[in-house]
Formats: structure tokens, C-alpha cells, sequence
């Protein structure tokens, strides 16, 4: 890779050792890759996934019914943003449908219903990695609960497919023909088809979801929620179903469901911060000209002379502490003496080092996992950048450059 290329940086990385060489004696000055992360602020996560929704209320399931009378599927969609670590605000959808029957000898105590879902919903939720657990947990468990608005259509299953109405019978079966001592021999046993058809009753309700999760992080931006809620309608009791005198008692369901979640960052291989070159005591016009050549790569041989030329007459201007050969050599090798010097040291002494404990941010740099961030991988995350292959933005590799010198 040309010299030109590794100025922008090579300028960073060299002032980064002189404020570190000075640091024994200053305060050290604010960390301008902070303020980008506080400027730009997190990021939203999106969700989308299937479930189950299981009914609760006054007609519920008895044991001559099958399961599939009484769980249907719902479809999920969400979007939150964690304004702190461990606190999150998240805005759902759901499309879905809820049903139940009830079977009786009584024969007007026969009741079946399927119902259209369409809700939306705000919660907050309660995460415990960034509260209990380290932030990048890899199974983290959250609570949450919040308020949701639920407009619905019922229907039930009252005709067959040739739209004669069912007849229940005391002796629990289903014929095509009332109860009638006359017509005991002529009456047909028939089955439901569970296609409902007959419009019972629409309307919505307000409600309450309480619910439980865990989070599973399969990369640093996906990860598997699997989470339960019990959904608490505040609807006249025995409304929802539309069937009348059917009881009081409050309606409720439970929706089980998993959802894949994609994490948005702020990662960017062609953005360039200019906003970091003026905290510099150099020529920050100069700067970011070279990174605007570099990314277009349209420099020639005697521009890139010309630029060296003047990066190292302004970068020696400014840190007289360097000979001209030191500056010329480390912009050749920003991996030479000046970094392996630090890397020998750090090596040598009794740190330990764990990538568990390395900033997540830091953690693309860090080839071999060993929790330690070397001058060589400082070369290679540079070098991805000017690439474009790399996942860490050009204040990434700024803060990385700091953290070089503090671990």
C-alpha cells in the first residue's frame, strides 16, 4: 500500500504517542471519537418473527376439542431503540387471529369463534445485559410491558360447506337435523369443517401485555429473541367473544412467539469523519484532501511525493521532538520501532490481557482473540479501511489508536 495512503492516519497515530508522551504532565485531552458516538447516538434494532396465541376468556377449550380449535398463528414486526444500555422503547405489530370452541350435551352451550387480530403496541422493556450482565451477553433475559390497541372481526363455524347449520344434540353429536324424536332414525351425524363463516361481532380493546424474554446473540448485529406475554383485555367481559351470556369473566390470551433482530450500527467503510481533524495542531485542510484522494485513489506518483513532502515538513513544524527520519520512517512503517517498542514492553510485562473485556468496538481489530491490540493489527485494521472491506469507521480506528496506548 503507497505512503500516501497511511498520512491521514499515520498523522493520528504520530500525534496520538506525542499527547501520550505528554500525558504524565497534562490532563488528558477529550477523546474526539467520544463525542462522534455521543453526536450520532445508538441505533435502532428491527424484528420481525412468528408465534402462537393461545385465547383465554369466558368460552374456553373443554376436553372433547382438539388444540387446534384454540391456538392460532401470529406474525410480529417490531422496531426498538435503547436510549440507555439497559432500557429500551419499542414500538410492535402484530397480525394474527385468536380462536376457541366449547362442546356441551347442553345444546345451547355449544360455542366456537375465530377471530381477525390486528394490534399495535408500545413497551418498554427492562434488559438485563447493560444492567446485571455485560452488555455483549450472549443469552441475556428482559421483562417488559406496556400498552397495546387491538381492533378485531369474529366468526364462527355455524354452517356446513352446502350452508346448512349445524344442530347440536344432547348426546354431544353434530347432525344435519334438529333433535326431534321423529327424527332420530333420518338425522346424519355430521363434522365441523372449521371454516368461519357467519359474522359475529367486531370492534377493539385496549390492553396490557406483561411478558418475559431472552435474548441469544448470534453476531454482533443479529440475534434470536424468544419471549412470551399474557395480554390482559380491558373489554367488557364476555363482549369479545359475541355470543351473549356467555360469562364475566376477563378476557386474556397468551402470545408465545420468537423473532430474529437485526442491530443497526453506525459502521461505514466510505464515511470520513472531518469533524476529528480539528482537535490537530497540523494542517487539517491538508488532511482531509489526502483521505479524499486516498478514497478515490486517483493520486499520482508526483502528487503522492508532493504530499509526503508537505505531511512531513507540517507534521515536523508541529512536533519538533521527532527527526525527519523518524517521521519519514514511521509514516513507511506505522508498525515500526515507535509501536513495536510499546508492543515489546506490553508483552513482556505482567498484564493479562482477555478479549472479553476489549471494547466491542475493538474487538473486528483483534485478529487472534487475545484481548491484546498490537501495531500489527493497527496496520491491518488501517489497511481494511482503505480498502473498504472494514467494519470500523475512521473514528473506530482513531479511539483504537488512544486504546493502544492505555491498555
Amino acid at each position: 500500500m503507497s505512503n500516501a495512503r497511511f498520512l491521514p492516519i499515520a498523522i493520528l497515530t504520530a500525534l496520538s504517542i506525542n499527547g501520550f508522551a505528554q500525558s504524565s504532565t497534562t490532563a488528558p485531552a477529550q477523546n474526539p471519537a467520544a463525542d462522534t458516538a455521543k453526536k450520532t447516538g445508538p441505533l435502532p434494532s428491527v424484528m420481525g418473527g412468528i408465534g402462537v396465541l393461545y385465547f383465554n376468556g369466558n368460552i374456553n377449550r373443554t376436553s372433547s376439542v382438539t388444540p387446534f380449535s384454540t391456538v392460532r398463528a401470529g406474525y410480529s414486526f417490531a422496531i426498538e431503540e435503547r436510549p440507555v444500555s439497559f432500557l429500551g422503547i419499542q414500538l410492535d405489530g402484530m397480525i394474527g387471529k385468536l380462536a376457541t370452541s366449547k362442546r356441551s350435551n347442553n345444546p345451547d352451550s355449544n360455542f366456537n369463534f375465530q377471530m381477525n387480530v390486528f394490534q399495535g403496541e408500545l413497551t418498554i422493556n427492562l434488559h438485563f445485559d447493560g444492567l446485571i450482565l455485560k452488555k455483549d451477553a450472549v443469552i441475556a433475559p428482559f421483562i417488559y410491558t406496556g400498552i397495546s390497541y387491538m381492533s378485531y372481526s369474529n366468526y364462527a363455524d355455524q354452517k356446513d360447506a352446502n350452508g346448512n347449520p349445524y344442530y347440536y344434540w344432547t348426546d354431544g353429536s353434530i347432525r344435519n337435523e334438529p333433535q326431534n324424536a321423529q327424527d332420530v332414525i333420518t338425522a346424519k351425524i355430521v363434522q365441523r369443517d372449521y371454516t368461519y363463516e357467519t359474522f359475529l361481532n367486531s370492534g377493539s380493546s385496549i390492553n396490557i401485555p406483561i411478558g418475559i424474554g431472552a435474548k441469544f446473540r448470534i453476531t454482533e448485529n443479529i440475534a434470536m429473541n424468544v419471549q412470551a406475554a399474557n395480554y390482559y383485555l380491558f373489554s367488557n367481559p364476555g363482549s369479545l367473544e359475541g355470543y351473549k351470556n356467555v360469562g364475566t369473566k376477563s378476557d386474556s390470551y397468551l402470545y408465545a412467539f420468537a423473532t430474529l433482530e437485526y442491530h443497526f450500527t453506525h459502521h461505514s467503510s466510505t464515511y470520513v469523519d472531518e469533524s476529528r481533524y480539528t482537535a490537530f495542531t497540523g494542517d487539517p485542510t491538508f488532511i482531509q484532501d489526502t483521505v479524499k484522494h486516498n478514497t478515490s485513489s486517483d493520486m499520482s506518483a508526483a502528487d503522492e511525493a508532493a504530499a509526503n513532502e508537505k505531511a512531513t515538513k507540517n507534521f515536523l513544524d508541529t512536533n519538533n521532538s521527532l527527526s525527519r527520519q523518524e517521521a519519514e520512517e514511521f509514516w513507511a512503517h506505522p508498525n515500526g520501532k515507535q509501536l513495536t517498542t510499546i508492543d515489546k514492553k506490553n508483552e513482556s510485562g505482567a498484564k493479562k490481557y482477555d478479549y472479553n473485556k476489549l471494547p466491542p468496538r475493538f474487538r473486528p481489530a483483534d485478529k487472534n482473540k487475545d484481548g491484546y491490540i498490537s501495531s500489527t493489527e493497527i496496520t491491518q485494521a488501517i489497511d481494511e479501511f482503505f480498502d473498504g472491506t472494514s467494519v470500523m469507521t475512521i473514528a473506530d480506528i482513531n479511539a483504537l489508536i488512544d486504546y493502544f496506548f492505555d491498555q
